[in-house]
């Protein structure tokens, strides 16, 4: 029984050594989702298996789909744009914020070598 135990934690051990990280960023606009993988040029929207696009109701919605997808929430980050001045009778500005959810998931090796192998940059 003690071989059996040991055996099983050697195999668990051995398969949580051999996953990686695989990550994405999600950004959450026009109640879809639009993932960068890494390589393709600019983010993909999601959709379904007949082709159209995912809607959600809410942010929430959208992250629970990517729960259930087996994405773990990893970070997330804010980008302001946009320009502003302030002149001798006040000043204007136009500025916009970007939320960016960062996923990641447990992959095979391999998986996230070909994933790698995409992202490389030609040219």
């Amino acid at each position: 029984m003690k071989k059996l135990f040991m055996l099983l934690l050697m195999f668990f051990w051995v398969g949580t050594i051999a996953a990686q990280k695989l990550y994405v960023e999600m950004e959450y606009r026009k109640n879809s989702i639009w993932l960068d993988d890494g390589f393709t040029k600019k983010p993909q929207v999601v959709k379904d298996a007949d082709g159209k696009t995912l809607k959600f109701t809410s942010l929430i919605g959208a992250l629970n789909y990517m729960s259930l997808q087996g994405w773990e929430l990893f970070e997330t980050k804010s980008v302001t744009s946009g320009a502003g001045y302030v002149g001798a009778y006040g000043g204007a500005s136009s500025t916009g914020t970007t939320v960016y959810y960062l996923f990641y998931k447990q992959v095979s090796e391999s998986e996230l070598q070909d994933v790698v192998d995409k992202s490389y940059k030609e040219d």
